[in-house]
């Protein structure tokens, strides 16, 4: 008669093994980057590019959305934002309005301290690659902007 350890023993250590050489993987669910701006402001012209590398590349729909750190030097209730999305031979943009404050000038992000941080939803089911480039610049009518310390993007599943 032979024993089955050695067999439920190998099966067991197999599995750990896949399992723990499928957790080392580049590739994940959620992405989030932010780019810091210069301390003398975001001038009109320039264009913060972000790459989703190491986003999973599965056709999966995923919520896509525009993050801003900014101080109480901002002046203005809201940022507008060109968002420009480029996958290959795909591209889309759009235009954001991001309310910062509400009618009374009280900031609507979260933050303790002088720095908040405001979130907006681009595409509740944006389809966004690993080799997507996601290109963002304000469009405020100002040739630069003051207050804005970071931009970024937050993908992640809905």
């Amino acid at each position: 008669m032979t024993s089955k350890k050695p067999i439920a023993r190998f099966i067991l250590f197999g599995s750990i093994t896949a399992a723990a050489i499928g957790g080392c993987s580049d590739r994940h669910d959620n992405f989030g980057h932010f780019s810091t701006l210069p301390d003398k402001g975001w001038a009109y012209n320039d264009t913060v590019a972000i790459t989703a590398a190491g986003l999973d590349s599965t056709d999966t729909p995923r919520r896509f959305k525009i993050g801003v750190r900014h101080d109480n030097d901002y002046d203005y209730r809201n940022l507008i934002l060109e968002v420009t999305c480029r996958d290959g031979r795909k591209f889309w943009r759009d235009t954001i309005d991001m309310q910062l404050s509400d009618i009374y000038g009280a900031w609507l992000g979260s933050g303790i301290g002088p720095t908040y941080q405001a979130e907006t939803t681009v595409s509740p089911s944006a389809h966004i690659s690993d080799s997507t480039i996601i290109s963002i610049r304000h469009v405020m009518r100002l040739d630069t902007l003051r207050g804005i310390r970071q931009i970024g993007v937050i993908i992640d599943k809905p």
